[in-house]
């Protein structure tokens, strides 16, 4: 008779998720897909290395939501692509099973002498990141097509990301009352490295923001709401002849490069971007031609 079920302890985990990753409770699932209502106690490293094996044979699937008319309610379903998974989304299924063993022994909820099998387990090689090589000018021209689309928030979401480098869900989280638009500057309570932050918003970012605002708002009503854009988007991206393989996530990219070409050091690309280590920041280093430049000059004089 199994006690310790790794199923029964997963969903425990999932229940009482308080994180910000939408995605954990479904990288969750693969993992007791995989190994059922095995005891906990008799997993093994080689046993997540094998399930790590079975993910990467799997590939990469994508969510499909449709209508259930029976049960008047929408379903979510996972629909094959035929792609590998990129090695960073393996190494976050694999960190999501990490987070499951941590939460369960702050639970309590272990048995006594478990060693946690994630000790050992090897992370999948990641490359060094993408970087965005954008101007201004490009900005401009993405939000200008951004104006004209069907979704009147498009434009100043995209303004949003593009000066402040967050993330889709902090945007989409934003509540009327965390901006203050006479000082310029909108505050999260969390985001996803668990930290609050305070961003600045430029007076033309403002401004895009009071185009959207109502006339009757409430402090806890959303700013942008959980609205899907994605099409939208691509439409934009199109209209201002940019590359059509951008995800929403360039915009983070695009505040990072911006930042760098114009000068900006790692500790303030890091503070924009609510990074804890700078090795994002370091990715646009080599951006800052102007600044590297006038440091070689005083050095070589």
């Amino acid at each position: 008779m199994i006690y310790h079920g790794f199923s029964d302890l997963a969903q425990s985990v999932i229940a009482a998720y308080s994180g910000r990753d939408p995605s954990f409770p479904r990288r969750l699932q693969f993992w007791i897909d995989h190994f059922g209502n095995q005891d906990i106690m008799s997993i093994k490293t080689d046993d997540i290395e094998d399930g790590i094996d079975a993910l990467v044979a799997r590939g990469k699937f994508l969510p499909l939501t449709s209508r259930d008319s029976s049960k008047q309610k929408s379903v979510t379903r996972l629909a094959p692509t035929g792609l590998p998974l990129a090695p960073a989304t393996i190494n976050r299924y694999v960190a999501c099973l990490g987070t499951m063993f941590k939460d369960l022994r702050r639970m309590r909820l272990l048995p006594r002498g478990f060693l946690n099998p994630m000790r050992g387990v090897m992370r999948q090689p990641e490359g060094s990141g993408r970087t965005v090589n954008v101007t201004v000018a490009d900005v401009q021209r993405l939000v200008a097509s951004c104006r004209v689309s069907v979704n009147r928030k498009l434009a100043a979401l995209v303004a949003f990301a593009c000066t402040t480098g967050w993330r889709k869900g902090t945007i989409q989280s934003l509540h009327w009352g965390d901006l203050d638009l006479a000082t310029g500057t909108a505050d999260t309570a969390r985001t996803k490295n668990g930290t609050p932050h305070r961003a600045v918003l430029l007076p033309w970012v403002v401004q895009e923001i009071k185009r959207i605002k109502p006339d009757h708002v409430q402090s806890g009503d959303l700013v942008f709401g959980p609205k899907d854009f994605s099409k939208a988007w691509e439409t934009a991206l199109r209209r201002a002849d940019l590359p059509s393989n951008w995800t929403f996530h360039h915009c983070r990219h695009i505040a990072a490069s911006v930042l760098a070409q114009s000068g900006a050091s790692v500790p303030v690309i890091m503070s924009c971007l609510n990074q804890k280590s700078p090795s994002m920041a370091l990715r646009y280093s080599h951006l800052n031609v102007d600044t590297l430049r006038q440091n070689l000059d005083r050095a070589w004089q």
